[in-house]
């Protein structure tokens, strides 16, 4: 699942694996941990796949630096990578599960407008399902549920909703954007 983000931000500019680690965090934020087990592996995939090459940076010159300082492997995406990362952004048969469509929301700005608008619309349905879902065991089974799966429940309910309201702010702001882009 790193390749999207990897190649998305390789697509900025190259970075050798310790930024690109620094950079995927900051992104994806506190709950996802990047660790160099699953970073490395996933650099070497897409460097065998042709989507990356790797480049030696030299490390600064200088008295203080001459024998202290590895040289370290910077990666650059190349146009074989410029298309896979195209692919997987606008990929539409991929699960809508939260993971990877925060993962293609980072990137939406590489995105058509209209494509755009069909994955918000594509996870505003998934979820209006999911919150169907949650409606229907509530309505089934409430009255065999402890009070904690109760709670667990009407968590699970609100965060869902949440998520609707959000992805509905998205949408109208998308097409506000868009019929802005047309009158110009």
């Amino acid at each position: 699942m790193l390749e999207l983000p990897v190649l998305g931000l390789l697509k900025s500019r190259d970075m050798h694996g310790y930024e690109l680690r620094k950079q995927l965090s900051a992104m994806l934020g506190p709950l996802w941990g990047v660790s160099w087990g699953s970073l490395y592996p996933t650099l070497r995939r897409l460097a065998r796949a042709g989507a990356v090459v790797k480049l030696t940076d030299d490390p600064l010159v200088g008295p203080q630096n001459r024998s202290n300082q590895r040289r370290r492997t910077v990666y650059r995406l190349t146009p074989h990578g410029e298309k896979q990362f195209v692919q997987l952004l606008e990929e539409t048969g991929a699960p809508v599960d939260q993971e990877r469509f925060s993962l293609r929301l980072a990137f939406f700005r590489y995105l058509d407008p209209e494509i755009r608008l069909a994955l918000l619309e594509r996870r505003r349905a998934y979820l209006q399902e999911k919150l169907a879902q949650f409606k229907a065991n509530l309505h089934d089974y409430k009255g065999r549920m402890d009070r904690y799966s109760l709670s667990l429940q009407s968590h699970d309910m609100a965060a869902t909703q949440n998520d609707i309201a959000w992805i509905d702010e998205l949408i109208v702001s998308e097409k506000e954007s868009d019929n802005h882009a047309r009158s110009d």
